[in-house]
C-alpha cells in the first residue's frame, strides 16, 4: 500500500465512493485533523514518509516537496497558485489535477450569486434579520449581457446555463476558442456587460486584472462576480467603486486574504461574500476525490517504473 497525504477537508469529511477508490487502488490515506489550511511547517511534518500528496488550498513549497520525499502531487481542484510549479519541475515530480471535476458546482454558485445580486436576496435577508421590512428594487436577467472573463471548463458551463435563462453571453479569453460565443476585448466586455464573472487562474499576468481603470469602464448598474481566485481584483479599488455606487454590486467566493477578516468589503451592503465554497457540493467532492485517487495511483505506477 502507498501512503498518500490528503489535505482537503471535504475529502475526509464527505462519505462516498471516493474513499472506496483509495482502498481499491491500494492507497493508504493520511488526513490532517485541523479544520484549516496547514502552515508550511505543518505540511512538512504531515507529508513526511509519503510518496504522494493530494492537496487542496494548502501551500506546497520546495521544502514541502522535499519532506516526503514526494514523487507525485495531485491538485484537488484546478487553481495552481498555491503550488511552487518551478520547484515541481526542478525535482521532476509527477503532477496532475482533478481539472473539470468541480466545474458544474462552481458555475452553479456563480449563477446563484448573479441571481442574489440582481434580486437583492442577501440584502433582504439581512434586513429581515435586523427587524426591518425593506425592499430593494431588483432587475430581471433576461436580455441582459453576461461577460465571462476566462472561458475554460467553468466558464463554458456558466455560459450554457446563462443562455438557457435568456442572458446574452460574451467572453474574453486570449487563450481559448469560444465557438458560438461572442469573443471581445476585456475593455469591451467590461464596458458593455451587465454582469461580469471571473473564471481564470491567478498568475503574474492576471493579478489585479480588475483594478481602478477596469472598474471605471463598467456600467453603473453592473455587477461583478468572482468565484475564481483572490487577487484577480484590486479589492481596495472595489471598495471605493461599491461605496461610491459606481457599480451596483459585487459577490466574491475568493479573497486575497482568506478568511477576509480585515476586508472592508464585508461591511458593504452591496457586497455578498461566500467562503470559497464553489466546489463544496457532495457531487463535486466525490468526482474530484475519485479522479484524484485514480490520478495518484496512475502516476505512482508510472514513477515506480522509471
Amino acid at each position: 500500500m502507498n501512503e498518500v497525504a490528503i489535505t482537503p477537508r471535504s475529502f475526509r469529511t464527505t462519505p462516498g465512493p471516493h474513499h472506496d477508490a483509495l482502498t481499491e487502488l491500494h492507497l493508504t490515506p493520511r488526513f490532517p485533523q485541523l479544520e484549516r489550511p496547514l502552515t508550511e511547517a505543518e505540511m512538512v511534518a504531515f507529508v513526511s514518509g509519503c510518496r504522494a500528496l493530494i492537496v487542496g488550498v494548502d501551500d506546497v513549497t520546495a521544502d514541502v516537496l522535499d519532506a516526503g520525499p514526494l514523487r507525485v502531487v495531485v491538485k484537488y481542484g484546478s487553481g495552481l497558485d498555491n503550488i511552487d510549479e518551478a520547484a515541481l519541475e526542478e525535482r521532476g515530480l509527477a503532477f496532475s489535477t482533478t481539472g473539470s471535476a468541480n466545474a458544474r458546482s462552481v458555475a452553479e454558485l456563480a449563477l446563484g450569486l448573479v441571481f442574489a445580486l440582481a434580486r437583492g436576496i442577501a440584502r433582504h435577508d439581512r434586513s429581515i434579520r435586523d427587524g426591518r421590512w425593506k425592499r430593494a428594487q431588483g432587475v430581471e436577467l433576461v436580455g441582459k449581457r453576461l461577460g465571462i472573463v476566462g472561458y475554460g471548463t467553468i466558464g463554458r458551463e456558466l455560459a450554457g446555463m446563462a443562455k438557457s435563462i435568456g442572458l446574452n453571453v460574451a467572453t474574453h479569453d486570449p487563450y481559448a476558442g469560444t465557438g458560438e460565443i461572442e469573443a471581445v476585448s476585456l475593455e469591451e466586455l467590461l464596458a458593455h456587460s451587465d454582469v461580469v464573472s471571473l473564471h481564470l487562474p491567478l498568475t503574474a499576468e492576471t493579478e489585479n486584472l480588475i483594478g481602478r481603470r477596469e472598474l471605471a469602464l463598467m456600467r453603473p448598474g453592473a455587477f461583478l462576480v468572482n468565484t475564481a481566485r483572490g487577487g484577480l481584483v484590486d479589492e481596495r479599488a472595489l471598495v471605493d467603486a461599491l461605496s461610491e455606487e459606481r457599480i451596483a454590486g459585487a459577490a466574491f467566493d475568493a479573497f486575497s486574504e482568506e478568511p477576509p477578516e480585515s476586508s472592508p468589503l464585508i461591511g458593504l451592503d452591496n457586497f455578498i461574500s461566500s467562503p470559497h465554497a464553489g466546489a463544496a457540493t457532495t457531487e463535486a467532492v466525490v468526482r474530484a476525490g475519485i479522479l484524484a485517487a485514480e490520478e495518484t495511483a496512475r502516476l505512482l505506477s508510472e514513477v515506480s517504473q522509471t
